[in-house]
């Protein structure tokens, strides 16, 4: 009566319970080992903005501009968030929920519905003050100040020392572009 045995009907709803809320627990506590090979440059296209990268591994997160059906920006969703997974041979993915909520994704707020203008914010990097808007050639960039210089958005590096998935040691962030005035390429890190 005080034994308790488990039975062959319950034996695979554990082994599935341990494999869905488990094993992705130790995958947030497993150590970070920082990677300093040099990163890929992800493939041009017209719709990308920019990238993220974070010196954990290759996997690289892509934001590119999202047009509804009939080719016109979608006002509710504006950016398309998706990764290329280099250490998986660069299968492309899409980003968890957790990913979404709480490190890559962004919100965006429609400031200037005339012209277009949206403030986006990366919701892990929320002191960026970045602006979705049509460039030049009226094709959608990332505008943001960098090193003071009214810029256009590239690239995010996250440089991460070490630590766990769950909470990584971020030395700095190092966010690149083209100045609008002469499309110099400039850089800036700044710290946490």
């Amino acid at each position: 009566h005080g034994n308790m045995m488990i039975t062959g009907n319950f034996k695979p709803i554990l082994v599935l319970y341990l494999i869905v809320v488990f094993l992705p627990m130790l995958a947030f506590t497993q150590k970070i080992i920082p990677m300093y090979d040099p990163m890929p440059i992800p493939p041009s296209n017209k719709n990308m903005l920019f990238y993220l990268q974070r010196t954990m591994d290759k996997n690289t997160v892509i934001y590119e501009v999202n047009y509804d059906e009939n080719g016109k920006i979608n006002i509710k969703d504006p950016i398309k968030i998706y990764w290329i997974d280099y250490e998986e041979g660069g299968k492309i993915s899409q980003l968890t929920n957790v990913q979404r909520k709480f490190a890559y994704g962004i919100k965006s707020k429609l400031v200037d519905k005339r012209r277009g203008i949206f403030k986006i914010i990366i919701v892990s990097y929320k002191n960026l003050d970045l602006y979705l808007m049509p460039g030049e050639d009226n094709r959608y960039i990332i505008r943001t100040k960098i090193n003071g210089q009214e810029s256009v958005l590239k690239n995010i590096l996250v440089y991460i020392t070490g630590g766990t998935y769950l909470k990584p040691d971020v030395k700095y962030f190092e966010i690149t572009g083209n100045e609008i005035s002469n499309k110099k390429l400039i850089k800036e890190r700044f710290q946490p």
